[in-house]
This record gives C-alpha cells, sequence and structure tokens, in this order.
C-alpha cells in the first residue's frame, strides 16, 4: 500500500534524516584533484548556504570557467547565477538583474532540476528587494521543487521567505505563520536561516519603534553568527541593534557597538559593511545633536559608496551628508554634497526615485544662498519629475516611497512660497500635492515585470534625465507633454489615470465659500506648522507649533478620549495652536478643515476654549482637501429634486457574525482593527428609524438581506440617503483591505467584505452617505495623510459622508442617529444636523467619546430635504407616530 504524507510530514521526516546524517555521516573528501569544478561547487555551496554570498562568489568564477571548459553548460550556468547575490548592490538596475534571471530560466541548460531550482532561490532573494507579491509566487515555486529533490531545510527557508513577503505585503497575520514555521526549524538545523529570521523581525520591530522588544530577537541572531563559523557577517542585526539602541537613549552603548564593529570588519576590507556602518552611526550621531560627527561620518559612507561604484548608496549618502551640512549653515559644501547625489544618481538612469528628493534639498540651500528663482525652478522640476515618475511606478515600494516624498517636496516648496508672501501660489501647491496623492490612490498600477528595456522605455529614460536638467517652466511643460504622448504607446494605463486633476484657485475657492465659513487648511512640517486661513474675502497664513508636536499631542488628546478620560489643559492647548491663533475662527461659525498627519484623528468639536468645547459655538466639517471641496460644491447629477429615496442597510441585528467570518476577520485585520465583532440589535432600530424620519420610497436590508451581492445590485445611483449600520475595518498596512463587513451570502461564505478599491466603482448619487461602524473614518496615517473608507465613497459620487473616528457603542449610536435624522428631516443641513445631535449628547452629560468620534467629510451647508420634502417628511413621521 501507498502512503501519501503531506508536505508538513514530508519536511520533518527530512529534517529528522538530515539531522542524524549530519551527525553520523562521514564525508568522503576526493584527494584526487581537490580544485576540480566540482568540488569548488561544493565549497562555494557551503559557504553560500551559510549566506556568505561574497566570500563564495570568486569560487564560484573559478567554477563556472572551468565547467564552461568541459562543455558542462548547466552546471556552468549554475555557478554564474550563484555569483548574483554578491552583487546585489552593483550598478546593475534590480530589475534588469530580474529580467536576466528570468531569460536564464527560459533557456535549455535550465531544464535541469539543480540549476533550475538555484535559478529560482536566486530570484525569489531579488524580487523580495523589488517586489513581495513577485517574490512570495518565486519561492512558493523554490519550496515544491526543494520538496521534490528532498532538499528539506531549502524548502523550509522557502516557507519562510513567503512569510516576510506577506509581511511586506501587510498580510501579518500569515507573516506570522510562516516565519515561525520556518524559524521553528532554522533554530533545530540551520543557523544562517536563524540569523535571517531574527535579524527580519528585530529591524520590523526597530522600524516599528519597539526599541526594547527589538533588542532580543537582534542579540539572538548576533549571538548564533558568532557561534556559527563560517557564517555571514550580520550587517541586518548588527546596524539594526544600533539603531535600537540609539531610539531608546543609550548612546554611549550604540557608539561603542559600532565602533567595535567597524574594526572588526576593516580587518576583512568588507567595504560595504564600513559604508552601513558608518551611515547607521551617523544618524546616531544626528539623534545626540553631534552634527559635525556625523557629517564626518557621511564622508567616509560616502568614500566607501565611490570604492565599491555603489552608485544608489552615494545617492542616499550624500544627499543624507547635504541635509547635514545644510543643518549647520555650511551652505557651500551641501550644493557640492547634494549635486554629487544627483550625479551619481545619473549613473543609474533607470533608478532616478531620490531625485525628486535631491532636487527639493538643492532648492532649500539656493533659497538660504538668496538665489530664490533658482530655488523655485529647482521645486518645480522636482515635482513635474515626481509626476513622470508615479505615471509609471513599477511596484507598490518605490510608489509609497515616491508618495512620502511627495510631501515632503510639496511642503518644502510650500513653505518657501509663503515666505515670499505668495500665498495663492503656496495654495495651488499644497492642493497639487494632496490631489497627485488621491489620483495616485485612485489608479490602479500593476507590478510592471521586470523585462529587457524596450526603445520606447529607453526614450522614456532619456527625456526623464532631460526633464532633470532643463530649467523653465515653459520647456518643462512641452517636455512633460512629450513624455505624456510617448507613455500613452505603451499602451498600459488610461489617460484618466496619469495626472491629479488641476489644483482648484484660491480665487474660485473664495468664490465657494458662504459668508459664515472658514476654510482652514494645515500643513505640518518642521519646524514649523503652518495653516492657510480663507474666507470670501480674505487669506492669511498661519505659524504653528513642529509637525512632531501637533502629532504627538492630536495622538495624546485622542487616545484619552477613547478611554473616556479628561485633560482639559490638552484640549485648550491644542485649541490655542490650532484654531484659537486664528482671528477668523471668532468671526465664523462655519468652519471647513483640511486637517493632515494625526490631525486626520483628531475630532476638532472636541477641542476646548475656556472651558467650553468647539462644537458648543462653531459647526466643524472636515474635506480631503480644497480641489475636492470646490469639485462637491459643483458636482452635478442631484437628479429629480422632487424624488426622494433611502437605503439602510444593518446585518448583525439579531446574532454576531458566524465563526467562520470572525476566524476570517481575525486573519485579514490583524495589522488593523483588533474590535471583535458582536451583535447590533440596535442597528435595526437604527436603520428603519432614520428611514422613517425621511420620505418614501424607502430599502432596507436586515439580517440575513444585507448581503455584498444584494447591496452592489441595487440602482445605488437612485438613493439620496444610504445608511450602512454595519461593522468596519482598517488595514494600515495595506489601505485597499480596509472593508466593510456585510452578513455573508450563505452559510459557507467567510466573509462579505466591500473593500475599499470595490467602494470607489459604485455608482452613487447620494447627498449623504452615513457609515454608523467602528473606525470607518480611521485609515493609516503617514506623510500623505489618511487613506480610507470615507474618501473611497466621496470618490464614488456621495456629497458627504458622516464616519466614526473610533469604535462605537450600539445603543449609544442608535440614539445618537435618532436625533440625527430628526433634524435632517426638518430641513437643517448636514453640519447643523450633526451638531445637533452632539449637542444633545452632550447636554444629556454623556462624555466626547460617545459624540466627539462622529465627523462630517465632504460638502457640509446642504440640507438633505429640500422644499416639499419637508413636508412630506413630516407627514411620514407623523403615519408612523400613529402606527406605532
Amino acid at each position: 500500500m501507498r502512503v501519501a504524507f503531506s508536505p508538513k510530514l514530508r519536511i520533518a521526516a527530512g529534517l529528522i534524516l538530515a539531522v542524524l546524517l549530519s551527525i553520523f555521516a562521514y564525508q568522503i573528501v576526493r584527494r584526487r584533484n581537490p580544485n576540480s569544478p566540482e568540488e569548488l561547487l561544493k565549497r562555494a555551496d557551503k559557504m553560500s548556504w551559510l549566506n556568505n554570498w561574497i566570500g563564495a562568489a570568486p569560487i564560484y568564477r573559478q567554477a563556472q570557467l572551468d565547467f564552461r571548459k568541459r562543455g558542462q553548460a548547466s552546471k556552468a550556468l549554475y555557478a554564474q547565477v550563484s555569483q548574483v547575490p554578491a552583487h546585489m548592490e552593483s550598478s546593475t538596475p534590480l530589475p534588469d538583474q530580474i529580467a536576466l534571471l528570468r531569460h536564464d530560466l527560459k533557456l535549455p541548460v535550465a531544464r535541469n532540476a539543480q540549476t533550475r531550482l538555484r535559478i529560482l532561490t536566486v530570484l525569489g532573494m531579488l524580487e523580495t528587494n523589488y517586489d513581495a507579491g513577485m517574490a512570495q509566487k518565486t519561492w512558493a515555486k523554490v519550496e515544491s521543487m526543494a520538496l521534490h529533490q528532498g532538499h528539506f531545510l531549502l524548502a523550509s527557508r522557502a516557507i519562510g521567505e513567503q512569510g516576510i513577503a506577506a509581511f511586506l505585503e501587510g498580510n501579518i497575520s500569515l507573516a506570522k505563520k510562516d516565519v515561525l514555521r520556518a524559524w521553528m526549524v532554522a533554530k533545530f538545523a540551520d543557523p544562517a536561516a536563524h540569523i535571517r529570521y531574527a535579524s527580519m523581525y528585530g529591524t520590523g520591530l526597530v522600524q516599528l519603534k519597539k526599541y526594547k522588544q527589538a533588542l532580543g530577537p537582534l542579540n539572538q541572531a548576533i549571538h548564533v553568527a558568532d557561534t556559527t563559523p563560517g557564517v555571514a557577517y550580520p550587517t541586518i542585526a548588527i546596524t539594526a541593534k544600533i539603531e535600537a539602541l540609539g531610539g531608546l537613549g543609550e548612546y554611549k552603548q550604540a557608539l561603542a557597538l559600532a565602533s567595535a564593529e567597524m574594526h572588526k570588519v576593516a580587518r576583512y576590507h568588507l567595504s560595504g559593511n564600513l559604508y552601513e556602518l558608518y551611515q547607521t552611526r551617523a544618524q546616531i550621531y544626528v539623534r545626540m545633536g553631534q552634527w559635525n560627527r556625523a557629517i564626518s561620518d557621511y564622508q567616509e559612507a560616502t568614500e566607501y559608496a565611490k570604492k565599491l561604484e555603489y552608485w544608489r548608496g552615494l545617492v542616499e549618502a550624500d544627499g543624507l551628508l547635504a541635509r547635514a551640512y545644510l543643518h549647520q549653515g555650511q551652505l557651500k559644501p551641501a550644493l557640492k554634497a547634494i549635486d554629487a547625489a544627483i550625479g551619481a544618481n545619473k549613473k543609474i538612469p533607470d533608478e532616478l526615485y531620490f531625485v525628486p528628493r535631491n532636487l527639493a534639498i538643492k532648492a532649500e540651500i539656493m533659497d538660504r544662498l538668496g538665489d530664490i528663482s533658482e530655488s523655485n525652478d529647482l521645486y518645480g522640476r522636482s515635482t513635474d519629475l515626481l509626476d513622470v515618475l508615479l505615471s509609471r511606478v513599477p511596484t507598490p515600494n518605490i510608489e509609497r516611497q515616491l508618495l512620502n516624498d511627495v510631501s515632503s517636496v510639496y511642503t518644502g516648496y510650500f513653505t518657501s512660497l509663503c515666505r515670499q508672501g505668495k500665498l495663492a501660489e503656496a495654495f495651488q501647491v499644497i492642493e497639487g500635492a494632496r490631489g497627485r496623492i488621491e489620483a495616485q490612490d485612485l489608479a490602479h498600477h500593476p507590478v510592471v515585470v521586470p523585462h529587457r528595456p524596450t526603445p520606447t522605455d529607453q526614450h522614456l529614460t532619456r527625456m526623464s534625465i532631460e526633464l532633470l536638467n532643463t530649467a523653465g517652466k515653459l520647456a518643462r511643460g512641452r517636455l512633460l507633454k512629450a513624455i505624456y504622448v510617448t507613455e500613452n504607446q505603451l499602451g498600459d494605463r488610461a489617460a484618466e489615470d496619469t495626472a491629479p486633476p488641476h489644483p482648484v484657485p484660491m480665487q474660485r475657492l473664495q468664490s465657494d465659500l458662504h459668508n459664515s465659513e472658514l476654510f482652514i487648511e494645515y500643513v505640518l512640517a518642521k519646524p514649523h506648522s503652518y495653516a492657510l486661513a480663507i474666507t470670501n474675502r480674505s487669506v492669511h497664513l498661519y505659524t504653528l507649533a513642529s509637525r512632531g508636536t501637533l502629532n504627538r499631542e492630536a495622538t495624546e488628546y485622542r487616545s484619552k478620549l477613547i478611554r473616556q478620560k479628561a485633560d482639559p489643559l490638552l484640549a485648550q492647548r491644542l485649541f490655542n495652536q490650532l484654531l484659537g491663533s486664528i482671528p477668523e475662527y471668532r468671526q465664523k461659525r462655519d468652519v471647513i478643515v483640511v486637517p493632515g498627519g494625526n490631525l486626520d484623528l483628531l475630532p476638532f468639536s472636541a477641542l476646548e476654549d475656556h472651558g467650553k468645547f468647539v462644537l458648543e459655538s462653531h459647526d466643524i466639517s472636515v474635506a480631503p482637501s480644497g480641489t475636492v471641496f470646490d469639485m462637491l460644491r459643483h458636482r452635478d447629477g442631484e437628479g429629480d429634486r422632487d424624488k426622494f429615496s433611502f437605503l439602510g442597510v444593518a446585518a448583525w441585528t439579531s446574532r454576531p457574525p458566524p465563526a467562520t467570518l470572525i476566524a476570517s476577520i481575525r486573519r485579514t485585520f490583524t495589522g488593523g482593527s483588533h474590535i471583535e465583532p458582536i451583535a447590533l440589535p440596535a442597528s435595526r432600530y437604527e436603520v428603519e428609524t432614520a428611514g422613517d424620519d425621511l420620505p418614501k420610497p424607502r430599502t432596507i436590508l436586515l439580517g440575513s438581506q444585507a448581503t455584498v451581492d444584494t447591496f452592489q445590485k441595487l440602482p445605488l445611483s437612485d438613493y439620496d440617503v444610504i445608511h450602512l449600520a454595519l461593522h468596519g475595518y482598517v488595514n494600515p498596512s495595506s489601505p485597499d483591505e480596509s472593508a466593510l463587513v456585510f452578513a455573508p451570502s450563505n452559510a459557507h461564505e467567510e466573509a462579505g467584505y466591500l473593500r475599499v478599491p470595490a467602494i470607489r466603482q459604485l455608482h452613487l448619487e447620494a447627498n449623504l452617505v452615513t457609515l454608523s461602524a467602528c473606525n470607518t473614518g480611521v485609515g493609516p496615517v503617514g506623510e500623505d495623510g489618511v487613506d480610507d473608507i470615507v474618501n473611497a465613497f466621496i470618490d464614488a459620487g456621495a456629497q458627504s459622508v458622516v464616519s466614526t473616528l473610533w469604535p462605537v457603542e450600539d445603543q449609544a449610536t442608535a440614539h445618537f442617529m435618532s436625533i440625527f435624522y430628526q433634524h435632517l428631516a426638518k430641513g437643517e443641513s448636514k453640519s447643523a444636523a450633526l451638531r445637533q445631535a452632539q449637542l444633545s449628547m452632550l447636554r444629556s452629560g454623556a462624555s466626547p467619546y460617545f459624540w466627539a468620534g462622529f465627523e462630517l467629510d465632504g460638502e457640509p451647508s446642504e440640507p438633505v430635504l429640500h422644499d416639499g420634502q419637508i413636508d412630506l417628511a413630516a407627514q411620514s413621521a407623523q403615519q408612523v407616530g400613529a402606527a406605532r
């Protein structure tokens, strides 16, 4: 009888066999010719298995030459490919290296099982640094082939690499499962893999600023490396530990470790490791405020990068060196360093992703040197190049980097223009940044599979370099048009996805505003933040505290509100900074804010002005940007004003989600919300009461009827008001995974998710969408603000969205919504109705936790009902009251 074993059992059995063989087997040493290519290959493979690819590379090279002389093409290819990891940081662009390996896979000699497995393994290593999704598929192939060939430790490594790729993609749950499986095996039988997993885990904790927790796995990685002969130097673990010690303020220990490691690697002439160590130590000196020592270390790092012709490293190190000189006021050396960084980037023209940031640094230097015209032109080049790079971004990682640069570049340009007194231009610049981010968010950019550059690709690269070197807005405009035409020839994107909406001019925005309205656009920056206060007759700029201070205090206050704790001093301090310092606030009743940073999650209505909440004197609403606000004020599609339709959805009216759905939620949203899905019995009363307060017709989906399929099949553009009383979840690591949770379509379905991309595809003409669900207004906060479910509904056609900034309580929410819809039925504006519901809760003695988390985004002043509809609503309410 033949028994089939699962892959897990096969790996376990293979590991036991491998360990037994390592203990009891004898080695046969071929005395005849120890320098034969076979023996060279074995020696190099042993070194590379310990991740010492650099030491193995020359041995592989000799084996490759010897095999080629013998005519053994498959083994020669094996040896050739095995040299690639030692040169991953070479001047050859990573996509080109990946493309060459993919070409190698198609060669007839790559049909050899061992050669093919080696190509896939090296390909997976490169793809992990290029695109996680691509790497995950390659490592799955490695796992399968390794199992088939009985290479169980490699199969285990492949599982761990799939976990690392899952982590980079934001799937924390899968990452944890796969990495822990591989890590347990590595602790038992694979020291090099043990070092990698401990290093990666510790580095991840450092990035999350969990410095103390990071020291455990990092020390583990370093210890295993120290006690394993022949293993590669643990660069990742060492540099991460130095950063962790610096983050903890243990500067003496951090510097001692850096110096000790420099002496160690200098003995072995490991220039690449010295580059990393000097750059890491420089960052510790920056934390300590010892800028001259930081400059010295950055200089050393640039020298090692030059020695290695490591252009990518030179771009980064010279950019940091320029910033350090700039901080010290050494403008001429700063200019020389940033020119060197830009020049190095031209050596790798296919990787211009650092150029916009470095152009902005040069613009700041020229500004401080007094050459304002050149500074403005450099900022213009930087923003133009960002647009070009974002239009054909190859991977999500590069997209995130560029979007972070959008904020810093545009903020620097904004600040410079403000100092020049050009407030209208400054407003358009910051609106351009927010529009660029929104356009990028809406566009679908598939990962570009690495390939040999086509003539069109090469032409685009040459034009990008020309754009970098072109002064003058008109000349760049002509070049941008030519780039746009050439990109369209590639046929990989739609014209509407290519460019952000043109920023609204300040005068037009002013004409949008009513006499009672104040529009405040916040720009968070260092060392100062700014508020542009705009009314229909005036524009003024106000200087605020630094980005770090405002982000920290906003987060602290929100955290206290969620815990139902009062902090009048902090509430007053935030009010003084954000609203009290703006005289127009005292003159206007209706305030529309464009927040930015952690202010996106701050309930402005709960700030305190001498013992009174802002709510008590002002209507507060939020807009994604001035451009979006203008678009909403002029958006067509109101339809028949005499017709009214209400749609209410409540999925969890009588029981909590089934166990399968709860398990799915835990898996999917491990990295985001951690609220357990429970029954929401009051949600039925909530949607039915809201429907009763408004004129007919109405559609209500309850319980098992409230599925995604049923919802999406409705004529959604016919509804004026859509009320969704559901569970909402946010995945900060992967914004597009954020979702509303509907009822499953059948008992066997795990989830009824309506995710952000699907929300954007809805065709709505709703005046109001109410998201009565936990955390629907919360998204991942970064340099580019919040990317959340609310913006997705506005993109889909909603005029306004009411959402929540934190988990809401079922009964209290039902009561709140009842009051809100009663005021809407009286013909009050959306912002006024929301304020009245909040005031009612406040006057009843409820803490801000119960009312401050509700927020109105979008167009605030338009009522839901008009003229005769108000009378119809009153008649409807009377009929319902009589029936009850």
